[in-house]
């Protein structure tokens, strides 16, 4: 902090009156440089003016004289004595230059010697050039900004703060109470423009004798031979009732007692939530009808399954009889130059309506592939082999693309340890029986390693059943089941990859050049109502295309390893 300077003008006078202007000039100018070169000292500033004190006394007598009186060194003022264009100007010194201008303008201004001792002594202590700086002053005041502005930043950023914390507690303590005279200021407002308004919530609860039973909850999974299937694969819905009135004679009546018995039939109570299928019968109007075969043999047969905690497995009879050959379907008499066709239905059991249209509509020599997550495989196996079909048990495996393409829980894993693999395989052939091999599905990632398929295929084999590839690329479920010795076939088209009424016609007919240049061809599709449809229009027209519909089980080792 600068200290105030203060100099009385006529002061300064009367000492640059007793000084020789130009000798303090350059005494000023070149003192340091000489004291630097040289390191000597050139001696006092003031050693040309002579005796200061004999100056001052001849000053004083001559000021006497003048005035008739003695005057005190405080009275005397020199600027009286001083022209107004000779006053000097301090204003601007910022320099030692400056100090010789300033000299020029007070060399008339009159002697006053008696001060030049406590002037020069001043003036000795004194940097002009720092008390004149206004730069210094400036920064000074612009820093004192600054850290002003910084200070009301933080108290309102402070403010800010504090007042979202008072906002949120308060909505957090008063939000329910706002909230209720809200909807109490909403439902006077809507009063006043309707005239009533009732409050479901002022009603006064129903007489004990009017309430609701409560809902009944979904029952368990059931032994392998009394499972409940329902439409969509789903447990009956907490509430259903199958209590139906008894139905009449005949044998339509007869399935659906049996349906309901079996839990396909449900009625839903009053505000139980209601599955919507994604397909109903409706949909599969359009399929026409088939003439209806023979039925397959009633399966299960006791001398092949096995008893086990996953439920009924099968095996391969003391005589030798293989699940394969008891369950397929008799190939029938192949006509002469025609070549062979399968067809495998797929992602049947979920839906009620798309398994009764593939099992009721299409030919009996179409395979069917049962999901094994759907519910009450026994009952569609049964139904399906009494309409002619055989019957295929998906065998889901691990997907490259998980979780776009889900094979679900059951489903075997590429990097599980083999027992692991084969107790999941031993729990899907345990749900049902009546099967005479399995169809895989997804898989993209678990087929493509040999050493996990071929403890699953020798498990197959061993156990007498026949392995289905699903025809994915780089999939090696073939080719092992080729080398083990196993029943096996392989998809060559999968018919309803991309989806559409167009582009199932267009696969269909790549089919029929596939079967011809092949001989033999397996196709898969699914079952939903459209790619049906194209299929059973495909099927009708199907002999005079030089083609024969056969079941895969005819297949079975006759197609050339891809």
């Amino acid at each position: 902090m600068k200290l105030p300077f203060t100099i009385k003008v006529p002061d300064v006078g009367a000492l640059f009156a007793r000084l020789n202007p130009a000798k303090l000039l350059s005494k000023l100018k070149k003192g340091d440089a000489d004291d630097d070169d040289t390191g000597e000292d050139d001696g006092d500033l003031f050693d040309g003016l002579g005796n200061l004190d004999q100056l001052d006394a001849e000053a004083l007598e001559d000021a006497v004289a003048d005035d008739g009186h003695e005057q005190d060194d405080d009275e005397p003022d020199v600027l009286d004595e001083v022209d107004g264009s000779h006053e000097p100007d301090f204003a601007d010194l910022d320099a030692e230059d400056d100090v010789g201008e300033a000299a020029d303008q007070a060399g008339s201004a009159g002697e006053d010697g008696g001060l030049v001792a406590e002037i020069m002594g001043d003036l000795e202590d004194f940097n002009l050039s720092d008390d004149f700086d206004g730069d210094d002053e400036d920064e000074d005041d612009e820093a004192a900004q600054k850290a002003k502005v910084k200070k009301l930043a933080l108290f309102a950023g402070g403010g800010v703060v504090v007042a979202v914390v008072l906002g949120g507690v308060a909505w957090w303590l008063l939000g329910d109470g706002a909230t209720t005279e809200m909807a109490d200021q909403s439902a006077s407002d809507a009063a006043d423009k309707s005239g009533t308004v009732i409050s479901l919530d002022s009603l006064p609860p129903l007489p004990s004798d009017l309430q609701p039973e409560p809902a009944r909850t979904a029952q368990k999974p059931m032994p392998s031979g009394d499972r409940q299937p329902t439409d969509g694969g789903l447990a009956p819905p907490a509430g259903a009732s199958t209590a139906m009135p008894p139905p009449a004679d005949g044998g339509e009546e007869d399935t659906r007692t049996e349906l309901q018995k079996l839990g396909l039939d449900v009625q839903m109570e009053p505000g139980v939530g209601v599955v919507i299928p994604a397909s109903t019968p409706t949909s599969y109007t359009r399929l026409g009808s088939w003439p209806k075969a023979a039925g397959l043999v009633e399966a299960p047969l006791e001398t092949l399954v096995q008893k086990s905690d996953e439920g009924l497995l099968p095996r391969i009879g003391e005589d030798g009889t293989t699940p394969f050959d008891a369950y397929r379907r008799p190939a029938s008499q192949t006509a002469k130059d025609a070549s062979q066709v399968a067809i495998i239905v797929t992602d049947l059991g979920l839906s009620r309506a798309a398994t009764e249209a593939a099992i009721d509509t299409l030919p009996s020599e179409v395979t069917l592939s049962l999901d094994v997550y759907a519910r009450g495989l026994d009952f569609w196996i049964k139904r399906a082999r009494e309409a002619g079909h055989e019957v295929l048990l998906n065998l889901p495996s691990e997907s490259a693309d998980f979780p776009f393409s889900d094979p679900g829980p059951d489903a075997l894993q590429s990097l599980a340890a083999p027992e692991e693999n084969l107790a999941k395989l031993h729990a899907i052939l345990g749900r049902t029986s009546g099967y005479f091999g399995v169809f895989s599905v997804y898989g993209s990632k678990f087929l493509t390693v040999e050493e996990q398929l071929s403890v699953v295929l020798e498990e197959l084999k061993n156990r007498g059943l026949m392995y289905v590839d699903g025809g994915l690329q780089d999939s090696q479920g073939s080719r092992v089941a080729y080398k083990l010795g196993a029943k096996w076939a392989s998809v060559d088209l999968n018919i309803d990859a991309v989806p559409g009424r167009s582009s199932v016609e267009r696969q269909l007919v790549e089919l029929e050049a596939l079967a011809k240049k092949r001989v033999q061809a397996v196709a898969r599709i699914s079952s939903n109502p459209g790619s049906l449809e194209a299929l059973a229009v495909w099927l009708r027209n199907l002999k005079g295309k030089g083609l024969q519909l056969v079941p895969v089980s005819a297949l079975a080792n006759k197609q050339l390893i891809r």
